[in-house]
C-alpha cells in the first residue's frame, strides 16, 4: 500500500504532558500532526493465526436500544469450571503505576547516514471503538443502517476516517456483531448481524484488522460466527480475539494481536492474558497489541478490575492496551511506558439507532524501532470524533470532530483519566 502521510487533523494543543500535572497535560496540549511518512513498500506483508484454544463464551447482555436504560442481563453458555459468569466479589486495589509522558519528538538520537537511517522503522497504530454493520434486526438501528447502505453504499460510513486509517500502517476497531445470512440468532434481547458482503464496508474504510473479542460474536452461535470469520476472509481483513492469536507483519515488524472479554480479575484470565503474549512472543512478535472487551456499560470510569488486568498484560509485556463495551468514552492511563485506553466508545454502531452520547476518539500511537528493537518513546494522538456526521440521529458515518465538539472530548478525557496518579 504506497501512499504518503498527510496531516491527519490540525487541532494543536501543544504536545508536552508533564508527569505532575498527569493526563491532563496531556490532553489539553495535545497537537495532531506529523502524520509518519510510510516506506514504499506494502505495510501489511502477511497475516499468522494461531488457535490456541476453544473460547469461553459468557457475556452480558448489553443495553436498550434507543434507551440505553435497561439492567445488565447475564446469559450463561458452556461455562468453564474456572470462571465466574459473575463479577469479582472483590476488586483488587491495583498498585500505583509509574506514569511517563508524551515526548514531542521521538528519544532514538537523529540518524546521521542513509545507511543508518534504513534501520530505523516505524509503524503507526489507529485504533477505534465497536463497529456493529446492520444491527439488530428487529430494531430502528438495523433499519437505518440498510437504509443508509441502500442510498449511499458500501463506503458512505467509514468515508470520513478513511484517509486517518489509509495514512496508518495498520487500523483496528472492534467488530461487534456477525456477518451472516442466517435469521434464527441467540435468545437475548439484541442480536447483531449484517449480510457477509457488508465486510467489504471496512474494506473500503481502510480497516485493516478487527478484534472478534465481544459480547455479540456468537449471536448467531457457532455457524454465525463460522460466517463471519469467511466473510472477513473474503476480504482478506484479518482478525483476532478469543482463541486466535494473530501475528501481522507490518513494516518488516510482526505485530502481535490478541483479546479476550474480561469481566472479573481471577486468576484464570490473568493466565490466559499471560499465556497469549507468550504465545505471540514465542512466535516472533515483535510488537504485542491487547484488546479487551471489559468494563461496565455507560460508565465513564474505568473500574479496578480494569486497571488490574491491563498492569497485569503490560507486566507480562503487552505493549498497547486498548478496551471496548462501555460504549461511551473512559480515560487513558499511562503504566510503565504503556498506554492503557479503556474505551474507545462507540464508533459506526448499528446497534442504536439514536445514542444519545455521540462522543468518541481514534487513539494513535507510532512506535519507533532502532536496528529491530523497540524504542521506549511514547508517540501518541488522539483524534477526537462523533459516531455520526449529523447531530439530530446517528447516521452510522464517524467523522473527526471540530471546534466546540472536539474541545468537549477531550475536556472529558482529560476529566476521565485525573484519577490516574503517579
Amino acid at each position: 500500500m504506497n501512499k504518503n502521510r498527510t496531516l491527519v487533523i490540525g487541532i494543536s494543543l501543544g504536545l508536552i504532558l508533564v508527569i505532575t500535572a498527569g493526563f491532563v497535560g496531556f490532553l489539553a496540549s495535545l497537537e495532531f500532526a506529523n502524520a509518519y511518512n510510510p516506506q514504499n513498500a506494502d505495510p501489511v506483508q502477511s497475516v499468522q493465526y494461531a488457535q490456541i484454544s476453544p473460547p469461553d463464551y459468557i457475556e452480558p447482555v448489553i443495553f436498550d436500544e434507543d434507551s440505553l436504560e435497561n439492567a445488565e442481563v447475564w446469559e450463561t453458555l458452556e461455562i468453564p469450571d474456572e470462571i465466574s459468569d459473575e463479577p469479582a466479589a472483590t476488586e483488587t486495589e491495583p498498585a500505583e503505576p509509574q506514569l511517563a509522558f508524551f515526548p514531542t519528538e521521538p528519544t532514538y538520537p537523529v540518524q546521521e547516514t542513509a545507511q543508518q537511517a534504513e534501520n530505523v522503522t516505524t509503524i503507526t497504530i489507529s485504533a477505534a471503538g465497536d463497529v456493529t454493520l446492520g444491527g439488530d434486526a428487529r430494531g430502528n438501528g438495523y433499519h437505518r443502517f440498510m437504509q443508509q447502505f441502500e442510498q449511499n453504499g458500501y463506503a458512505f460510513f467509514l468515508a470520513n476516517v478513511r484517509d486517518i486509517f489509509y495514512n496508518s500502517d495498520l487500523a483496528i476497531v472492534n467488530f461487534e456483531g456477525t456477518l451472516t445470512d442466517l435469521e434464527e440468532g441467540a435468545d437475548k434481547p439484541f442480536i447483531f448481524r449484517a449480510p457477509p458482503h457488508f465486510a467489504r464496508i471496512l474494506t473500503e474504510g481502510a480497516v485493516t484488522a478487527v478484534s472478534l473479542a465481544n459480547n455479540h460474536t456468537l449471536d448467531y452461535f457457532e455457524a454465525g460466527y463460522s460466517d463471519t470469520i469467511s466473510a472477513l476472509n473474503s476480504e482478506n481483513i484479518p482478525f483476532f480475539g478469543n482463541s486466535h492469536n494473530t501475528i501481522i507483519e507490518v513494516n518488516g515488524i510482526n505485530v502481535g494481536l490478541f483479546g479476550f472479554r474480561i469481566w472479573d480479575n481471577t486468576q484464570f484470565n490473568k493466565n490466559r492474558i499471560t499465556a497469549a503474549i507468550g504465545d505471540l512472543r514465542n512466535r516472533g512478535a515483535n510488537l504485542v497489541i491487547a484488546y479487551f472487551h471489559w468494563g461496565v456499560e455507560r460508565e465513564n470510569i474505568a473500574n479496578n478490575v480494569q486497571r488490574e488486568m491491563a498492569r497485569h498484560s503490560i507486566n507480562a509485556g503487552a505493549n498497547l492496551v486498548l478496551g471496548s463495551h462501555p460504549h461511551v468514552i473512559q480515560g487513558i492511563e499511562v503504566y510503565n511506558g504503556v498506554n492503557v485506553v479503556y474505551s474507545l466508545a462507540n464508533f459506526s454502531f448499528g446497534g442504536n439507532a439514536n445514542p444519545a452520547d455521540k462522543d468518541t476518539f481514534i487513539f494513535q500511537q507510532t512506535f519507533t524501532f532502532v536496528d529491530g528493537e523497540l524504542l521506549q518513546d511514547n508517540e501518541s494522538n488522539v483524534i477526537p470524533a462523533l459516531i455520526s456526521s449529523v447531530q439530530h440521529t446517528n447516521n452510522f458515518q464517524p467523522t473527526p470532530a471540530t471546534g466546540a465538539d472536539a474541545e468537549r472530548i477531550l475536556e472529558r478525557l482529560q476529566r476521565y483519566s485525573e484519577g490516574f496518579e503517579q
